[in-house]
């Protein structure tokens, strides 16, 4: 249920189909949280296609390949040797004017990182010394961004029923990895150690409540709370012992729950009160946390 507004630093989406002209825009999936973009690309072809030129701009591409895909690439027109991407990740430096050749079929997670927005993180948790000359499309095997690229993927099949609240924290995970592997070393003097205030934990609750049937995004809570998205995040888990999308969701069963006991609403009606995408949403994520669908467990509360 993330925003289908077009976000002008974030190469994903339509603009990334544009670049890769070949694919057909009905398989492009994409979610986005502020300026950060992520998109899965998937292309069944057999032949040899290339991308259409980049435009430069002021962020950072990471590629998470699904499977082994044969590529090249060139970079301000310098090409690479042919490589398989089977779970490796490649960081492009988007500065720099991006064709990618493919040798067939290709399947793909890319993650769009503005400079500005990895400034912003940097600066909240005070590190120091940047170094944005990242090696040109330089490849690794990564298993944090392979492990939150895996998280993102039922979200980006389903991106209707994604959640902004957990878009922005798996955004913020990435983000402050890609800091502190590729680009600094984050201070872990500042590092947050303590929860919220009291009066922080009730605007936070209160804004996410209220939101239950809609998305409040962790930036527009944590500015209510007067501290920065990065330690609002860890000290909420801290305070809650919950990440704020868990906990909002739970409230979302919570509330669901309620209603089924009590009222004689459909099922569907419940979901849309409770902030689900649909029906099929609703009873895959109660019956996940409950142990029940949504019509069983009414049946037996009800007997």
């Amino acid at each position: 249920m993330t925003s289908d507004g077009a976000i002008a630093d974030a190469l994903c989406g339509d603009r990334l189909a544009a670049f890769f002209p070949m694919v057909d825009r009905k398989t492009v999936r994409s979610v986005r949280s502020g300026s950060f973009g992520a998109t899965r690309m998937l292309h069944q072809g057999s032949a040899q296609t290339s991308t259409a030129p980049s435009i430069p701009e002021e962020a950072f591409g990471v590629c998470l390949g699904l499977r082994g895909d044969s590529s090249d690439h060139s970079l301000d027109g310098f090409w690479s040797a042919p490589s398989t991407t089977r779970e490796q990740t490649k960081i492009f430096d988007l500065q720099c004017k991006l064709v990618v050749r493919f040798h067939g079929t290709f399947d793909f997670v890319f993650f769009s990182m503005p400079r500005h927005s990895l400034r912003e993180l940097a600066d909240e948790q005070g590190a120091r010394n940047l170094d944005f000359n990242v090696a040109p499309a330089r490849a690794t095997t990564d298993p944090v961004i392979a492990g939150w690229g895996a998280a993102l993927l039922p979200a980006l099949d389903r991106p209707h029923e994604s959640n902004d609240l957990f878009i922005g924290y798996i955004a913020l995970a990435l983000q402050a990895h890609f800091v502190q592997t590729y680009l600094g070393r984050l201070q872990a003097a500042r590092a947050c150690r303590s929860g919220l205030t009291a009066r922080q934990l009730r605007i936070a609750k209160h804004m996410m409540q209220e939101g239950l049937t809609g998305n409040v995004p962790l930036d527009a809570i944590a500015r209510e709370c007067g501290i920065s998205r990065s330690h609002f995040a860890r000290a909420f888990a801290i305070s809650v012992g919950r990440p704020p999308h868990q906990w909002l969701l739970d409230q979302r069963v919570n509330l669901a729950r309620q209603l089924l006991g009590d009222t004689e609403l459909s099922i569907g009606e419940i979901a849309v009160r409770c902030g689900f995408a649909d029906q099929s949403h609703f009873t895959r994520v109660f019956s996940a946390k409950i142990g029940l669908t949504p019509g069983r467990w009414r049946r037996i509360r009800n007997l």
